[in-house]
């Protein structure tokens, strides 16, 4: 080529790379949530849209609320979308590690079709009384079980979510049946056993500490593997002596195949989010704290939660839905 032919390609090169650069620049992420807007999941997955807007490139991130089903509904669409970081996924625990067993007709498969990027956050779930039962402890609780009769119930969000079957593993730890009461979310059972219909409840830490901190329930013991930090004097399980233990946690999941490389940029970049003062400040007030993970951490958490729902699921008698 002679060098005057090769002038007018020099002189197109910045502009390819700056149309290269721009489109950069320009790429939406995607962060799905399988929940409603102003619950914990959709805050944690506003964090993270903010924390890759301000981490390397500075894209644009948006937040998009895919309810139904449970939570699936934003689950298969990630599993459906391109491997290529730009879809991801903000979930709790539970559809990763208890839905293959509550759901036949599952459409998705927690290791084959994602991969974890980090955990994000932890908390606890609780056992809580109320003034139906005349005790001050677990132990008290397990006492008056044994004679409490039909009285002898505990109340979940909904028959198969994570706390039902929490419940159930609590009953059996403690040698003493009860029944279960399902509901259409945590508050409703929460005020049921506030006003003395139910005997307790099984919900995360935060959703009965305001009933908690005015005397009108009392959370009894918690699920971490420490006490919890939003509960002053309130033992674990283990610290009372039963051997359970499952903490509460949430985390950002891209679709199976996504490069390294990808996968690398997001984490540094939420794991930057998560050590800021600001962060921990955000999560305090949703009764968490932050909990970065590698990935290989967290399939390995996954996969010993995802074993351990098996015999639960069996032995509490649910039958899964489509």
């Amino acid at each position: 080529m002679r060098r005057r032919d090769a002038l007018p390609l020099l002189a197109l090169a910045p502009l390819a790379l700056s149309s290269a650069a721009l489109r950069a620049q320009t790429t939406s992420a995607r962060v799905l949530v399988g929940f409603a807007p102003g619950g914990s999941v959709d805050a944690l997955a506003r964090m993270v849209a903010e924390a890759l807007q301000a981490g390397p490139g500075g894209r644009t991130a948006v937040v998009e609320n895919r309810t139904g089903a449970a939570g699936r509904l934003a689950v298969e669409q990630v599993k459906a979308a391109a491997p290529d970081g730009d879809t991801l996924l903000v979930a709790p625990h539970g559809p990763m590690t208890l839905f293959p067993h509550v759901f036949r007709g599952l459409r998705f498969d927690p290791v084959r079709d994602f991969v974890p990027v980090t955990r994000l956050a932890a908390g606890d779930y609780a056992l809580t009384i109320g003034p139906l039962v005349p005790a001050k402890d677990l132990q008290g609780f397990t006492q008056w079980l044994k004679t409490a009769g039909a009285q002898a119930n505990f109340g979940s969000p909904g028959a198969g979510t994570l706390p039902h079957l929490l419940g159930v593993s609590i009953a059996r730890a403690l040698g003493q049946p009860m029944t279960h009461v399902p509901y259409r979310g945590s508050a409703l059972s929460l005020n049921d056993l506030a006003g003395g219909a139910l005997a307790a409840t099984v919900s995360p830490v935060t959703e009965a500490l305001e009933l908690h901190k005015a005397g009108r329930v009392r959370i009894i013991a918690t699920t971490g593997s420490t006490r919890s930090v939003f509960v002053d004097g309130v033992p674990t399980f283990k610290e009372a002596g039963i051997d359970l233990e499952l903490p509460l946690w949430f985390a950002l999941y891209a679709p199976a195949a996504t490069p390294a490389a990808a996968l690398d940029r997001i984490r540094g970049a939420v794991h930057g989010m998560l050590a800021t003062p600001g962060a921990k400040e955000r999560l305090a007030k949703l009764g968490l704290v932050p909990a970065p993970s590698s990935t290989a951490e967290l399939q390995a958490q996954q996969a010993r939660e995802t074993a351990m729902w098996g015999p639960v699921v069996k032995a509490s008698g649910f039958t899964p839905e489509d």
